[in-house]
């Protein structure tokens, strides 16, 4: 036996880089293990066809190029999203791209906190920073928030941060095509594009050549914006692009047990919606709530450390973190609230940023850089410093959301009932026959329903062909907010039981009699009564409007 039998490996940057890749696709399958299991449902011979489901995130098995989803009624919430699912779903189910996105940007998003770890740290304990970067990025408070509130794009834009802070500032060939790349994927949503955006251009600042690449992300952004900006600025006098301000308190951050709203907003917690919350940090509080704020406290001695030393590797970073705190706490207060009501009533557009929290996101980057200095201080005192260290903040990561895999049960793909499918049939079917795009009102009021036991909007909005009316509209302390004032009034009409769907336009009425419960149908039968019922199943029942039958 030779020397070379028990001598070390020949290429253990190799293998430790093949580890770091494995956590990566480890936590990413953990923690999104909703995605993965619909993946499965279609990769799987006679899987089922199954949907993503829940509150603001409606994936249906198939979708519709309709008006919603190309922004042709002059409300793009949904675009590009739902443009791109609707147009490649004869190709690949919506629920399969969705999920193919979100575990694809898990895993990078993961793999680039890594980088921007070892791009920042030291020599000293920076491959243990690389390791622990990830999970901070994965498993925390805003993930699994925004995921069970359905918002599964902005999420993939948001563990993205990371690795496009650490494209910004590299210079090597690939970095500014991965930069542009991963812009695109972030582009999905507006919110998304605001986020990398802003995280790009706060990191460029980094780069040897800060000028060159800001014009970069600058022009490239633009570009992407087009989708949505183009409709918002072709109706800017209409009514729909402006919100209600009573949208200001509804949707600012919410204060969370012993921390308030600034520790909740520290912890990247804080959601408006409380039903949004993981059941396990609910429980955990306010044990779970601490923890993300003493875990911020531990970011902030590291900034104050570093900035003694005079070591400001990543500074920009760090302050976009402060910001991304500091802003939305400010709007959750009497003024902030009025101010951004003010803008929400007369600023067209301004609805984007209503819901602050969103954008506390931007502060992950910058923690990731003081979590990194931190534990590279650590390494500096000695292995029992350092095991410390890292211990303390994997267990603080932990704590925020103790039951992660277990709090996002909600979020796995279900079966829709076939009576969508075969309604979207006799919509495509009446439009070919009358040679035209119907316009389609829905009944009950709301775009909300119970969706196989799961509040969800209604995924007949993205199912659809033709244009489907959306009222578009909140109901706040018993109000109406926002909403499409064309649409709002048609419905109010039908359900006082005055018949003017022609005269609004209307083609088509949908009535879904298991959507909501309680709604008081009187007037409503008594309009369709002298319209012809097309087509109906257990639970929906499809009306021509064109022409009344006598009375």
């Amino acid at each position: 036996m030779t020397t070379q039998d028990h001598g070390p490996s020949p290429h253990p940057g190799r293998h430790r880089q093949l580890l770091l890749h494995l956590w990566c696709i480890l936590l990413t399958a953990v923690v999104f293990w909703p995605f993965l299991a619909t993946l499965v449902s279609y990769a799987a011979p006679g899987g089922a066809t199954t949907s993503l489901i829940l509150r603001d995130m409606v994936v249906p098995h198939t979708m519709a190029l309709n008006d919603l989803a190309t922004g042709r009624d002059g409300l793009p919430r949904a675009i590009p999203q739902d443009t791109v699912l609707a147009w490649l779903s004869p190709l690949l189910p919506p629920p399969a791209t969705a999920s193919i996105l979100m575990l694809a940007g898990g895993y990078l998003g993961a793999l680039g906190a890594a980088g921007l770890a070892l791009q920042v740290g030291g020599r000293q304990g920076a491959r243990t920073a690389a390791a622990v970067a990830p999970l901070v990025t994965v498993w925390n408070p805003y993930v699994a928030e925004r995921l069970l509130q359905g918002h599964w794009s902005v999420v993939l834009a948001g563990v993205l941060l990371p690795s496009v802070a650490l494209c910004a500032v590299r210079r090597t060939p690939w970095s500014v095509a991965a930069l542009v790349a991963l812009l695109v994927v972030c582009s999905l949503t507006p919110t998304g594009l605001i986020l990398a955006t802003v995280t790009a251009a706060v990191a460029a600042l980094l780069s040897p050549t800060p000028a060159r690449r800001l014009l970069t992300v600058a022009g490239v952004g633009a570009v992407l914006s087009l989708p949505w900006l183009v409709p918002t600025l072709l109706h800017v006098g209409a009514g729909a692009t402006r919100s209600d301000a009573a949208g200001a308190a509804l949707f600012a951050a919410r204060a969370e047990s012993g921390v308030g709203t600034v520790g909740a907003l520290a912890g990247l917690g804080g959601i408006w919606n409380a039903d949004a919350v993981p059941a396990s940090r609910d429980a955990w509080a306010p044990v779970s709530t601490g923890a993300g704020v003493v875990l911020a406290v531990l970011a902030a001695v590291a900034a104050v450390l570093l900035w003694r030393r005079g070591n400001r590797r990543g500074a920009p970073l760090v302050w976009l973190a402060l910001t991304a705190v500091v802003v939305p706490a400010l709007m959750s207060t009497g003024p902030g609230v009025a101010v951004t009501g003010w803008a929400l009533e007369y600023l067209p557009g301004a609805g984007l940023v209503r819901d602050s929290q969103k954008f506390v996101v931007l502060a992950l980057p910058g923690l990731i850089v003081l979590l990194t200095a931190g534990i590279t201080r650590a390494a500096g005192t000695g292995p029992r410093a350092l095991a410390a260290t890292t211990a303390t903040v994997v267990a603080l990561t932990w704590v925020s959301v103790p039951g992660l895999p277990r709090d996002l049960a909600d979020l796995a793909p279900v079966e829709l009932d076939a009576g969508y499918a075969g309604l979207a049939d006799q919509v495509s079917d009446w439009q070919e026959e009358n040679a035209t795009t119907a316009r389609i009102l829905l009944w009950p009021p709301g775009n909300y329903r119970v969706t196989e036991g799961r509040p969800a909007l209604d995924p007949a909005l993205k199912m659809l062909p033709g244009r489907p009316l959306d009222p578009g509209y909140l109901i706040v302390d018993g109000e109406l907010v926002d909403g499409n004032p064309g649409t709002v009034g048609a419905l109010s009409d039908l359900t006082a039981g005055e018949d003017t769907l022609a005269d609004r336009g209307v083609d088509l009425v949908v009535i879904d009699n298991g959507g909501t419960d309680g709604a008081d149908d009187t007037g409503v039968q008594a309009v369709l009564r002298h319209h012809e019922e097309i087509w109906s199943s257990g639970r929906w029942s499809l009306y021509g409007t064109a022409t009344p039958e006598a009375g």
